[in-house]
């Protein structure tokens, strides 16, 4: 018979290494969704499939941030914002749908994806590369005052919502499945391990430079009006749970508008409504950037 104190030390080593195990997958699961390694990716205007797009870059505390720009028609314009681990073709059908309407767009990647330079941190860097954006496209000559809007989708719409609630050079907001605190998406995200999951998870992301509990989104919506804000999520998102934008819309100043897009994931807005989804963001900005005041 084997000895009953070596087998009771091999179980705890076990059921020890297993953990180590489960929470390091958790650990470098984060870290590749919210801070991958940069590919070389050579994103041509010509490629874009959007008319009318040229090449642009402009400069950033981050770096040199590289992007695509339609001239508007007009005179007002969108900025388009990607989520974590995309680049700015991911947007192209949003893209697309406003130039057909008019609208200046201007598509860029942030720091450490795509063809941009500076690296991943998801905090004050990626803040003052759309502050940048925003400086770029309000130079241009095309576009009227105040007659810039923004659309962010996911970590897009994340740091959207953070410069939009101090920067007033935004006239209008859309936010794509946009987590209201990132603490809560994330154990979303890991919860069949619960605590095993979460922490080394959360711990991934403070490691990569994000402060979870600093400026959430949950909190600084209201501070957006009474520029309108559009929220829209997918019912069936399973990274960013549909009532993260019942939260946002609850905390979002007047006017606000929710707009759940049925059986929709963390994207695939335009496969699942190709037509109700794209006018109403062009409608949108429309009654936004267009429409008189008063």
């Amino acid at each position: 018979m084997g000895n009953p104190r070596n087998s009771i030390v091999f179980g705890a080593l076990l059921v020890v290494v297993t953990f180590v195990l489960l929470g390091a997958r958790s650990y470098f699961a984060e870290q590749q969704q919210f801070f991958p390694v940069q590919h070389a990716v050579r994103l041509p205007a010509q490629a874009s499939g959007i008319s009318g797009a040229t090449d642009v870059s402009f400069e950033s505390p981050a770096g040199t941030l590289r992007g695509w720009y339609v001239p508007s028609h007009n005179h007002a314009a969108v900025i388009l914002t990607h989520g974590a681990g995309a680049n700015r073709a991911q947007l192209s059908a949003e893209a697309r749908a406003l130039v057909a309407a008019g609208f200046g767009v201007l598509l860029f990647d942030w720091p450490g994806h795509g063809e941009s330079g500076g690296s991943i941190h998801w905090n004050a860097a990626e803040r003052e590369s759309l502050s940048a954006a925003i400086t770029w496209i309000s130079a241009r000559s095309e576009l009227g005052a105040g007659k810039v809007g923004a659309y962010g989708f996911s970590m897009g719409g994340y740091t959207t919502c953070q410069v939009a609630a101090q920067d007033p050079r935004l006239s209008a907001v859309v936010l794509a499945g946009t987590p209201a605190v990132q603490r809560e998406q994330v154990s979303f995200t890991h919860r069949p391990l619960g605590l095993l999951g979460s922490v080394p998870a959360l711990y991934a992301l403070e490691r990569g430079g994000m402060q979870v509990d600093v400026l959430r989104p949950l909190d600084l919506i209201g501070k957006i009006a009474p520029r309108p804000v559009l929220i829209i999520a997918g019912t069936a998102d399973t990274i960013v749970p549909y009532r993260h934008a019942e939260a946002l819309y609850a905390a979002a100043g007047q006017p606000k508008t929710l707009h759940p897009v049925p059986g929709a994931g963390h994207g695939g807005f335009v496969e699942s409504e190709p037509n109700t989804y794209l006018e109403l963001l062009v409608g949108f900005f429309r009654q936004a950037l267009l429409a008189p005041a008063g």
